[in-house]
């Protein structure tokens, strides 16, 4: 018998918070996804995980192999 390490993605909920000053909401936004975009940001601007409401983030319909599927299987012994 072999043995195996797993390792699967998972998705956590977490959100991208940040404030900003503007004219109107839609130009807050604007700001806002510039600076996700640009990575003009910290640590501090993404909010705590909720790792109650985890996920698996796998493509179980593909191949075990593919890259990129978020499943990584490794023979350990």
């Amino acid at each position: 018998m072999k043995k195996y390490k797993i390792n699967l993605a998972i998705e956590v909920p977490a959100n991208f918070e940040i404030e900003v000053n503007a004219k109107t909401r839609k130009e807050a936004l604007k700001i806002v996804l510039e600076k996700y975009y640009s990575n003009d940001y910290d640590e501090n601007d993404i909010t705590e995980p909720d790792w109650a409401n985890f996920e698996l983030d796998i493509d179980e319909k593909g191949r075990i192999d593919d890259i990129g599927n978020g499943i990584f299987i490794e023979e350990i012994e």
